[in-house]
């Protein structure tokens, strides 16, 4: 049995993987070590990785490197893709999973992985394995937070989506301008994906992904747990 844990900047998600077959998953907004040995039978794992896209947590370390078989993702693991990317240390680690996710899913496939987090990321492996980059924007709860940081006036709106495209108050014109932006921001991303390279899978994860995935114009492949799987998936290749 693998342990995954993904530190995320604002939730933690631990699983459990039998081969590629996922048991069980849990997500924290307050995490320690403690919610693992609560919620997990750790006697049932051999094999456990850490990603951690948040400041150096030497305890998890420790704890992860207690297995037989540990490891801690880090820009020199090694990865089920060629990594063209100009700055790998400073590639985050999410991303990596995620491209590790798809090269591993769609081989000899171009894939798009879009993971609406914290942050928007767009990640790319083309059809010979090659990650490419991608981009990163703000998120959905970020655009919602900077109108209200960067104005005086404009209120904090909680996350929610809207078919509405003319908000007739405030409150639903914040709301039009962030979902109906972003929508149109992914949705005009992918185009140009399309255009540039045939036949690409397009993968739709993140915990925001359920307020976007029934509204793009494109077939898309949702999966909440693309990331954990992409993870498990580097941590067979390291262990």
């Amino acid at each position: 049995m693998n342990l995954i844990i993904d530190v995320g900047n604002t939730s933690t998600k631990v699983a459990a993987f039998d081969g590629k077959t996922l048991i069980k998953s849990e997500k924290y907004d307050r995490f320690d070590q403690s919610n693992i040995q609560n919620d997990f039978d750790i006697t049932l794992f051999e094999s456990a990785i850490l990603s951690n896209v948040t400041d150096r947590n030497e305890t998890l370390e420790t704890f992860i490197n207690t297995f037989k078989k540990g490891h801690v993702l880090s820009d020199s693991s090694i990865i089920p893709f060629k990594n063209t990317y100009l700055t790998p240390d400073s590639l985050g680690q999410d991303r990596l999973a995620n491209a590790a996710g798809l090269a591993v899913q769609f081989p000899s496939n171009n894939s798009l992985c879009i993971d609406l987090g914290t942050c928007m990321k767009f990640d790319f492996v083309d059809a010979e394995g090659n990650y490419r980059g991608g981009a990163i924007s703000p998120g959905f709860n970020m655009r919602f937070k900077a109108l209200n940081t960067f104005t005086d006036k404009l209120p904090f709106i909680d996350l929610q989506s809207t078919k509405k495209l003319i908000g007739n108050d405030t409150e639903e014109s914040i709301t039009s301008g962030v979902f109906n932006g972003m929508l149109a921001e992914i949705n005009g991303i992918i185009r140009c994906y399309q255009e540039q390279f045939d036949e690409i899978n397009i993968v739709l994860t993140g915990g925001d992904a359920t307020f976007f995935e029934n509204e793009l114009k494109n077939t898309i492949f949702a999966d909440a747990f693309f990331t954990l799987r992409g993870l498990n998936a580097i941590l067979s290749v390291n262990v």
